[in-house]
Parts: C-alpha cells; structure tokens; sequence
C-alpha cells in the first residue's frame, strides 16, 4: 500500500509536469535566433546566506510591463529563458528586505547569455530623518521541506523560553505543563543549528531564552541527511548570530508576578580572521496549580474510592554559560570551537487531601499527602566543527563534526502521607513516608562528515558517514522509613541499577533537482545498530542487532501565478529508551508502581504530506494534507494488580493512525493590521489490545489558533494569541479540550535601544486540563488547573546597535546599472 501511494503521487506530479511544463532546454544546446537566458543569484546582504524562494521580475523598459519571472531555488539561483531581444529592468525582490532594481539590461544577438552576477538583497530597515521605517519578515515562512518561524515577530514569548514561540506555532501544540506536541505526538527530536542537544525534548526547549533564538524550523518529514529519531519530526533552534564587524551583544531581563525570574546575556566581537561569541543566561520560576483525582477500583463485589484535592506547583531553574569562536583560515575554510555549560533544577509537588474508602466494609481513612520531586544536574558539550568551501557561495563543501556531551542529573522523590480526622487535621503516624533517588549518567559521541556538491542549474548531491555512541548508567534506589532507626532504609526489592549501551553507524546520500519549475529530492539512509542492557538483576544482557532503512521523497511544482504545490514522505524511528527497558519494578507511591519492559521493539512510522500554497504579495494561505501510520506503537498500559495497586506499563501495540489537514493563513491587512491563523483537523485511530482487551478507538482531534499584531507606529505594537485543542483518545482513555489567551504590548525607546514588552498570559483563566483512563476493574480520572493571568515585563538592551549602511532610495529600493554583468 505504501510503495504504490508513493508510485501514484510520483505518477501524478510527472504527469501533471509533462503537460503543464514545456521541456527545459538542454543548456549546452544554443538558445533559438530570438530569444536569450537570464541567470544570476540572491542572497542575504547581512548574512551572505542564499535566499530561497526570493523573486525575480524581469519588466520592459518602454512600458514597464512584465515579460517573465520566477523565484531562487535552495541555492539561491535563478533561471529565465525564452526572453525577447530587447531592452528590460529587473527586479529582485523578497519580504521584508529593500528591493533592488537592475536597469538597462540589453538583450541582442551577441548577448544572449546574460548573467545577473550575485545580487544582495539587505532588510527593509532604514532611517529617514528622526523617522524609521520597519518591514517585518512574516512570522512564518515555508521552504520545500520545513516550516520557518521567525521569533522576533513574536512578542508573546519576548522574556520567555522556546517552549513560549511553539505555543503559536502550526503544527504544534503546548499543553497545561509547558509540554510540547508536533502533530499530536510528543516524540520528536530536538536540534541547535543543526546538532543534537544535550537535553533532549521539552528539557531543551525550557532551557533555551527566546531572545537569543533567530528562528526554529518545523521539518515534518526530514530529509535522508537527518537523523530518523523523533516520530513526529525535527525542531531546529536556530540561534542568533553577529554579521557585523566589532563588538556588540544584547541584554535581556524579565520579571513576571509570583517568583519569576529570567535573564541572559549574548556578546560577539567579529574580526576579518575571528568571530568571538560568549553567552550566559539565569532563571529562577516558579509556577502554581491546582490538582485533584477521583479513582474507582473494582475487585470482587467491592468499590474502592479513592479521591484528592489539593496544590500542584512546578519550578524550574538553572544557569548557562556558553562560549567559542570561528576561525577564518581561509576565505573559504572555518574552524570553530564551541561548548555549553549548564546547571538545571525542576521542582513538583504539593500538599492534597486524601479520602480512601470501600463499599461495602468499614474502611474509610482520610489522610494529608506532601509529595515532592527535585530533579537537579549539571550538563556541558563541546563542538569541533571544520568547513571546506570550494566555491564562494558555499553550495560546493566538505563538513566535519565532533560533538561531546555529558549529562549528570539526581531525581529526588519525597512522599509523607500521614493520618488525619474528616477534617484533614492530623492525628498520629503514617500510612507511608518513603523517598527514591535514581541517578543518571550518561555521554554521548558522534562523529560526522558531510559532502555537498552542486549539479547543473538546480541540482545538488548530498553524501555523510555518521557514527553516534551512547553510554548510560542508571541506579534507582528506593528507601523505606524506619521509626525505630529514626532514617530511611534502603528496600532492595524497588532498588536496581542498569548500564546501557547504543552503537548507530549510519551513511546517506541526497540528490534533489528540478525540470523547470518541478523540483524534487531524494534521499536514502541507512543505520545500523547495536544495543544492550546489563541489569544487575539480569541473568544475561538484552541485546539488539539490526540494519534499518530510511527513504526520503520531497516534490514541489510552482505555478506561474505564486501557487506552489508540495509533497513528501519519510520513513522514521522511535527507540525505547533506558527507564523503558528496566524490567524491574519503580515505586511511585503507595497507589503506583511503575516498571520497564526489555521485550520492546522500536517504533517504526511512515510519514506522508501533500501541501499547496499560494502568496498573495507579503500574505499567503497555505493547506496542507498529512497521513501517518505507526507500527509497533509504543503504550503506556495500567493495569489493576490483586493488592489494588495500579501497575503502570509499556507495550507494543498493534498501529496508529492520523489522517488530516492544516489549514493556514498570514493576512497582511495593512501596514497597521497582520493576521495569523491556522486550523488543523484530523481523524485519529488506534488500534490494538490491551490485556486481551480490544482498545481500538477513534476521534477527530481539532487545533486552532490566532495571532494578532497591531501596530500603532513602527516602534509601538500589540499582539493578541488564541490556543484552542480540542479532546482526543488514548489506548486506554480520553483527553478534554483546553483554550487560552495571551496578550502583550512592547514598546521601542531609545532608537531602539531598549525595547520594554509587558505581557498577560492565560487571560480568561481558562487554561484547564483533564484526563481520563479506564479498564475492565477501573476508572481514574485527573484534572490539572494552571496558574493564570501571569504578567511579565522584559526590558532588552542592545549593546552597540549597529546599523547597516543604506544606499536604498525613499521607496525602500535601490537601484543599479548592468553592465554586462558587473556593478
């Protein structure tokens, strides 16, 4: 089924292309007596960057009407054929940068081949008098096979984290604890600039200021040069980085209500031979809620109750320093040091009132619960990067990496649950006063050497070896409460350590080109790996041995009227990790016990995307259709032991399924008034069994939001966010639906200088969660409320606000003469 959707999309966009397209002429071959070809690239002015998607206008001279046009492929270059002798201007052009415009290009028999050159495009920032004009870059950008989000156009997350820019993001979702979903599914992979991160998931993602971050790419379904981990894709932080010469960096401070403390600080000194860049950032939050559970458990003729109310706060603090620097060997070779230092601490708990009863019998006991957990550690990398480019715009080069990180981190689980009367005021003793330590260790090598090498006008071939190993050592201890000792005592029986081991050797290769406006890549890798456990309560270790295969397909058409169709598919993996594998039993509390399964295999997900989008001058709607399948699906399972203790899982199940669509749109109203939008729909399906029991379920899950920007001048906005998700199924419950809304101002002063944003989060109070689980001898349903209306205030200072010199006329174009291909 798989092999043929991909053969009949392939089919479809050959076909469609082969009547649409006329051929493309063979370059070697000379043009026909009256027409010509136009060529050239675009970049970035600030950063040298090819700019893809970028357009090119060609106008006649005589009547300014347009003659032909199209946009830069990923390398930034441009082809026009079939061009009329004559005499014409062109026009590159792309948002938010100041349009250039070519004059006098004459086109004749002798000059038939016209090359551009390089064209630098510069940001649309430029000073007039006492008065700046601002052209902001929309929020969200589309490449072929990812989603870029440009965080500066977010005040809402100004002060905040990562987590904060995904909250409004398509594609993405954030939940009541700052926990962040691509798609419905919480197993991604998280990269910075394009390597792995320390931390892994939402633990990278909280650790990371939004003000020292450029943007963050959603790639949906990576291409073969990728790692495969994360079933739901890649989310790239790309982090901000000096172009200037000289010294300057940037201050960040916030302070929210209730103990919330942030702030960080980026500094650069750029010299023609070296680029010094150092970073550090503190935070200190805290965040209050409430919780409260109803359990019922059925065995025999008996109904346990068991029902608790009270707080649930989290905290989270740490400090960071990073540091390095590029060394310019060459005009066209780099070496670069880099390395991060860091220290993080997580806090949850809270006291809740207790009431456990049967019907029928006499037992009835009421009870004060005070559990808390502190996760604490230190974590650092260093990074050894080489580039070899082989032509000045970088499209021709070699990468070599070498990534260290270690990460060491205690978690710490406190639990004193004491008698009380019916009005929760405490009598004498305790029904249980335990504590558990688990402690991990772990490193991580990988080594990487990338090649890439253009083809022809619009090809490009992609080749790497990579090679990643994995040491990690776990040790759980659990620790009971001895009066007579007066201490806590060491349980052998819930305490255990393991060591895991995981060797990946991988290689892959790309090729992606394009006939006229059809372009397509296509990839294939390949990994091997091996694995094992050693327990030390196993006999033997559980090993793994296996060679997988990874194939990546992206297509694309673009239409002459800006309408541009997209395609793609991904195969991708989710291993289990260490706590996954553990076979032996981790105490939670009382109620919970929670163990490991070795038999687990990977999951395995076949990832399929059909998008089309069209641009409406700086506006664009875009829709996008998506099919997911998921083998082997990894699940948590509770199950009701005879001691009425929960016993929490984790297993294969058969598959799941999502089949839906996003719709998104960027409205630029006016100068003043920008729109952004998007609903996603999609039919979620599990299937599988569960204990002998079929838990094959169904939802249609619905995700929406709303960002508005007003702008009352160029250094004055407003910005107003709406979330809204709808419920959905899990393999043995449900999920309730939430909503929310954040407001904020942000202020420019000082020739933008300082920048003041003041923000409301939650403003309705409305963000609530719920969460419902049921089995043949249970039901366990959890609600979670979150603080709200949280108000922060973030200054930002820009040390030496550098400014770009402008040679761009009052209309924000500049204008050059062609003379045969120089300026």
């Amino acid at each position: 089924m798989k092999v043929n959707l991909l053969l009949a999309i392939t089919i479809l966009f050959t076909s469609y292309t082969t009547i649409a397209q006329p051929p493309k002429p063979n370059p070697d071959e000379s043009p026909s007596l009256s027409k010509a070809v136009i060529s050239g690239k675009i970049i970035d002015a600030g950063t040298g960057k090819a700019m893809e998607y970028a357009n090119f206008s060609i106008f006649l001279s005589q009547d300014s009407s347009l003659v032909s046009g199209g946009i830069t492929n990923a390398n930034g270059e441009f082809v026009i054929r079939k061009i009329d002798f004559g005499t014409y201007y062109a026009e590159a052009n792309f948002i938010g940068f100041n349009k250039v415009r070519i004059n006098n290009i004459t086109i004749t028999a002798d000059n038939r081949q016209v090359n551009m050159g390089v064209l630098r495009l510069e940001p649309s920032n430029q000073e007039i008098g006492t008065v700046d004009v601002v052209a902001d870059r929309s929020r969200v950008e589309y490449k072929i096979d990812k989603k870029v989000i440009n965080v500066s156009q977010d005040i809402n997350a100004t002060g905040g984290t990562a987590v904060d820019v995904l909250e409004n993001t398509p594609s993405v979702e954030v939940d009541i604890e700052g926990n962040v979903s691509v798609r419905g599914s919480s197993n991604f992979t998280v990269l910075i600039d394009g390597k792995p991160s320390v931390l892994e998931g939402n633990d990278a993602l909280r650790q990371l200021p939004a003000s020292v971050i450029e943007n963050i790419e959603i790639i949906t379904n990576p291409s073969a040069k990728y790692d495969p981990d994360g079933m739901a894709g890649i989310i790239n932080i790309v982090m901000k980085k000096n172009i200037l010469s000289g010294f300057n960096g940037i201050l960040n401070a916030m302070i929210g209500s209730r103990d919330k403390y942030r702030t960080d600080l980026t500094l650069n000194y750029k010299t023609k031979k070296t680029n010094l860049f150092f970073g550090a950032d503190i935070s200190d939050e805290t965040y209050y809620g409430s919780g409260n559970s109803y359990r019922e458990t059925y065995q025999g003729d008996t109904t346990t109750y068991l029902i608790s109310d009270g707080d649930r706060n989290y905290g989270r603090s740490g400090h960071r320093l990073k540091g390095g620097v590029d060394i310019y060997l060459t005009d066209l070779a780099t070496l670069t040091f880099s390395g991060t230092y860091g220290e993080y601490g997580r806090e949850s708990g809270g006291m809740g009132n207790v009431h456990e009863y049967k019907v029928p019998g006499d037992y009835d006991v009421y009870s004060v619960e005070d559990e808390n957990s502190k996760r604490e550690g230190t974590y650092y990398n260093t990074n050894i990067n080489f580039q070899q480019k082989f032509n000045e715009d970088g499209t021709h080069k070699l990468d070599a990496l070498f990534y260290y990180s270690n990460s060491v981190g205690d978690d710490y689980e406190f639990e004193d649950e004491y008698y009380t009367n019916e009005n929760y005021e405490r009598t004498e003793g305790y029904l249980a006063r335990v504590k558990t330590l688990e402690t991990e260790d772990e490193d991580e090598y990988r080594i990487e050497l990338d090649y890439t090498k253009p083809i022809g006008d619009d090809g490009r071939f992609e080749a790497g070896l990579q090679s990643r190993i994995d040491r990690e050592f776990e040790d759980y201890s659990f620790n009971d409460w001895d009066n007579s000792a007066n201490d806590y005592i060491d349980n052998p029986q819930f305490s255990s350590s393991q060591h895991f081991k995981r060797d990946i050797i991988a290689g892959y290769s790309t090729f992606a080109n394009g006939i006229g406006n059809f372009k397509y890549q296509l990839g294939l890798r390949g990994e091997y790996t091996n694995r094992s456990i050693e327990h030390e309560k196993a006999a033997t270790p559980a090993e793994i041995n296996r060679f997988d295969v990874f194939p990546t397909l992206h297509f694309s058409y673009e239409f002459l009227n800006k309408l541009q169709l997209m395609t793609s598919y991904s195969r991708r993996i989710d291993r289990p990790g260490g706590r996954d594998l553990d076979p032996f039993p981790n105490y939670y509390n009382r109620y919970t016990i929670r163990y490991g399964n070795p038999e687990l295999k990977p999951e395995y997900t076949d990832s399929y995307e059909l998008g089309v989008m069209k641009n409406y001058g700086k506006s664009f709607v875009s829709l996008e259709g998506f099919y997911r399948v998921t083998n082997n699906l990894i699940t948590r399972v509770t199950e009701l032991g005879d001691d009425g203790i929960f016993y929490l899982n984790t297993m294969n199940l058969n598959n799941d399924y999502s089949l839906g669509s996003e719709l998104m749109g960027n409205l630029n109203i006016d100068d003043w008034l920008i729109f952004n939008s998007s609903l996603s729909v999609y039919r979620y399906r599990i299937e599988g069994e569960v204990l002998g029991e079929s838990i094959d379920r169904k939802s249609t899950n619905y995700t929406g939001r709303l960002n508005t920007t007003v702008k009352f001048a160029p250094d004055s906005r407003l910005q107003l966010t709406g979330f809204y998700r709808g419920p959905s199924v899990s393999a043995q419950g449900e999920r309730s639906s939430f909503f929310f809304t954040n407001i904020s101002y942000r202020q420019d002063l000082l020739k933008r200088k300082l920048t003041a944003t003041l923000s409301l989060r939650d403003v309705f109070g409305t963000m609530k969660f719920e969460r419902t689980s049921s089995g043949i001898d249970f039901t366990d349903t959890y609600r979670r409320e979150r603080e709200s209306q949280v108000v922060t205030l973030t200054l930002s200072y820009k040390i030496n606000n550098f400014k770009m010199d402008r040679s761009s006329g009052a209309d924000g174009v500049r204008e050059v003469e062609y003379d045969d291909g120089g300026f």
